[in-house]
């Protein structure tokens, strides 16, 4: 589903170049889930945003569903098939529009159906996530952190996707929203199984919702381990994260 291979990521100003990623190179199968862990500055968002084609990458191969990046004709295809989740869902609603209109968009930009049955596709979607219905008439500001990820989530498992890349989604939210957010990710992925990249700084997050780590430190790659073999971990970046997460 994702290929990358010796991808490689700079950046120049000022005559200094810097590797924000670095010769790396992994894969992800369908349906499989892969944890990203890593510090400020490790290169773990950047090439998530490669990935979502947000950016370009300086050398490498990228594939996306056996599809070179750069070859991609139906882009509109790959945007549905592949979804991505911010840490601030504000960045992604606009202040002035309400719930229902922005769950609407899919439905009407890739013609899902009529809007009578998205409507009802929407109810059936916001009950699925725990919200209540009357909460498609509010706007952004008007309902919790908490709520808008899940009512986010319900948006991007409404136009099945194949794959989805998490960049910290959890980060804003107080533990107790955390849990539920991450809940509800495994009870859909369970449901409705898709691919997923999940970027955090918290290895012990990572440890609960994926199956692959991949720790990266300036850029590159230092270790690759499953999810329940964490405490075997032989680098000492990943212990170091390890311990910080206890």
């Amino acid at each position: 589903m994702i290929q990358v291979e010796h991808v490689c990521k700079q950046y120049t100003n000022h005559h200094h170049t810097v590797y924000a990623v670095n010769d790396v190179s992994f894969s992800v199968a369908p349906n499989e889930r892969v944890g990203i862990a890593g510090g400020s500055g490790s290169g773990k968002s950047t090439l998530l945003r490669l990935i979502a084609m947000l950016e370009k990458p300086t050398s490498g191969i990228l594939r996306l569903f056996g599809e070179e990046i750069h070859s991609i004709q139906n882009h509109t295809e790959i945007y549905r098939s592949m979804q991505m989740m911010f840490q601030n869902p504000l960045a992604v609603i606009p202040p002035r529009m309400n719930l229902e209109a922005f769950l609407l968009e899919p439905y009407i930009n890739y013609g899902l159906m009529d809007i009578a049955a998205a409507k009802e596709d929407i109810r059936q979607w916001i009950k699925h996530v725990d919200l209540p219905e009357t909460i498609v008439q509010k706007y952004p500001h008007e309902v919790s952190g908490g709520q808008l990820q899940r009512l986010v989530l319900a948006r991007i498992m409404l136009m099945h996707p194949k794959l989805v890349l998490f960049d910290e989604p959890t980060s804003a939210l107080d533990a107790v929203n955390q849990k539920l957010a991450l809940d509800l990710l495994q009870k859909l992925h369970s449901e409705q199984p898709f691919g997923y990249v999940f970027v955090s700084h918290d290895i012990g997050l990572l440890q609960a919702v994926t199956d692959r780590i991949i720790v990266m430190k300036d850029g590159q790659i230092v270790e690759t381990i499953e999810s329940k073999r964490l405490k075997e971990a032989v680098h000492p970046y990943t212990k170091a994260l390890v311990e910080a997460s206890l």
